[in-house]
């Protein structure tokens, strides 16, 4: 549940980044990424990666494969959950990554002979999906962030007088 008003609006970039996702992908021509994947979009990112995660080449499966945005979903780098921008990684480096950039990431992780080719590898991808890191989506998504707020202020304001009121009705008694 959300504490905060930013946690709300956080939440609501998240639905907002994966709305324009799927429009995205569709428009692309490509079957939109579910939110969890399906298992054919697992393995289709299982195959073009080699069974192995884009950071480091250690093998994986659908069983331990855990999905990577390249450009964090949030409201400072507002990458998409789209084809193009999601990558096949260890579970581990899924939350140890955060939101360091991705091409810094793999010179941490991979062997130093291998990053380049990791690097190459998830440029070529990220070019076969049509995928535009540059995408610049912060005209909306930042006012989506503040009225997603104030509208949700507004509710929980609206909701506390009523409640107030209520309790003002209420007969205490001293016994």
């Amino acid at each position: 549940m959300a504490k905060s008003k930013s946690d709300i609006s956080n939440s609501a970039i998240r639905i907002f980044l994966q709305d324009v996702g799927k429009f995205y992908d569709k428009e692309r021509g490509l079957d939109p990424l579910t939110p969890s994947l399906k298992v054919s979009q697992k393995k289709e990112l299982l195959e073009y990666f080699d069974h192995a995660c884009c950071f480091c080449k250690t093998q994986i499966d659908l069983k331990s494969l855990s999905k990577d945005h390249l450009i964090p979903m949030n409201n400072t780098h507002l990458g998409l959950h789209a084809w193009g921008n999601v990558v096949p990684c260890r579970k581990t480096f899924n939350n140890e990554k955060q939101q360091k950039p991705w091409a810094k990431f793999i010179l941490i992780k991979a062997e130093p002979d291998e990053a380049a080719k990791r690097s190459e590898l998830i440029h070529s991808f990220v070019k076969k999906m049509h995928y535009d890191p540059e995408l610049n989506l912060h005209k909306y998504a930042d006012s989506l962030y503040e009225d997603i707020g104030a509208v949700a202020m507004t509710l929980i304001n609206l909701r506390y007088k009523q409640a107030e009121d209520a309790i003002k009705q209420l007969t205490f008694s001293s016994e």
